[in-house]
């Protein structure tokens, strides 16, 4: 089901996501658990179109050539399955360095070429950190292939090293400066585009086959172009946020927070570790 890697590999994966704050686990997941979990994500994205039972923590989002699922976890059974396995929050916990690590949702993108051939919507630049409920250095992304990522396929790519340059948090693409100009807290996303073109910055990236992971610091500058719809249509993979041992709940908008699934009935205040059956431990090494 899941590759396990040895010592070595994990003390060398450890010490290119310290120096990048981003690491490839090549085939972390094996084909027929690939094939499992794509089957599960087509079959809820067609649940898109239908009416959401208030009781339902899934929900959709869309973009041109472009497909959001948030929540799986908690309404599909062979998700959950999967993703609540001690075998996958232990490479993640030794990489990051975390004794204990819980479980926070998961976020699905599928990715198609535009309907007239051009590209399809990407992801701008950012940082995850920003928007997060949770703040903490040890509040990892893992980012599963489901298909092929390359060039043409929505890749990510990350500015290398960025997670230990930023001065604090940057806007979000869908948090726009107060129209009266007044500070708000949050930096103006530099024009890393131009800063790579000139040299002062550099991208990593990966081409991934299916069942390829790669674990993401929260605070490590990343984005993708949209899929041109070439060389074999989609690209689909599913990002995993996970809670180490020095996270705490202390949202950047207090008014988003209370929205967001599960706080609410968790109860938590802020400053508080997370806990309650929204943020199931995982994995615990911490004896």
């Amino acid at each position: 089901m899941l590759r396990r890697y040895t010592d070595e590999e994990l003390q060398a994966f450890t010490a290119h996501y310290e120096t990048h704050g981003v690491v490839k686990l090549p085939g972390l997941i094996e084909p027929a658990w690939v094939a499992r979990i794509l089957a599960a994500i087509d079959e809820t994205a067609l649940l898109a179109d239908g009416p959401q039972p208030p009781e339902r923590d899934l929900s959709f989002g869309r973009g041109e050539g472009r497909m959001t699922i948030r929540y799986m976890w908690r309404d599909v059974p062979v998700v959950r399955d999967f993703l609540l396995r001690a075998e996958l929050a232990e490479p993640i916990a030794r990489i990051v360095g975390t004794k204990t690590l819980r479980f926070w949702f998961d976020l699905t993108f599928i990715h198609s070429g535009g309907a007239h051939g051009e590209a399809g919507q990407g992801t701008p630049w950012h940082h995850d950190i920003a928007a997060f409920t949770f703040k903490g250095e040890q509040l990892p992304s893992l980012w599963m292939a489901m298909t092929q990522a390359d060039a043409q396929r929505s890749r990510l790519m990350f500015i290398a090293g960025s997670h230990k340059t930023v001065p604090g948090f940057y806007r979000t693409p869908d948090n726009p400066a107060p129209a009266d100009g007044r500070s708000d807290g949050f930096l103006d996303l530099p024009d890393f585009d131009a800063l790579v073109a000139s040299g002062r910055e550099k991208i990593i990236t990966w081409d991934c086959a299916p069942g390829d992971a790669i674990i993401i610091h929260p605070y490590t500058i990343h984005g993708a172009h949209g899929n041109t719809g070439q060389h074999g249509g989609r690209r689909v993979a599913i990002t995993t946020r996970w809670l180490g041992d020095d996270v705490r709940f202390l949202p950047t908008h207090w008014s988003k927070a209370v929205q967001a699934v599960g706080i609410q009935k968790s109860g938590l205040v802020l400053g508080a570790r997370p806990r309650g059956d929204y943020f199931p431990l995982v994995w615990n090494d911490a004896a």
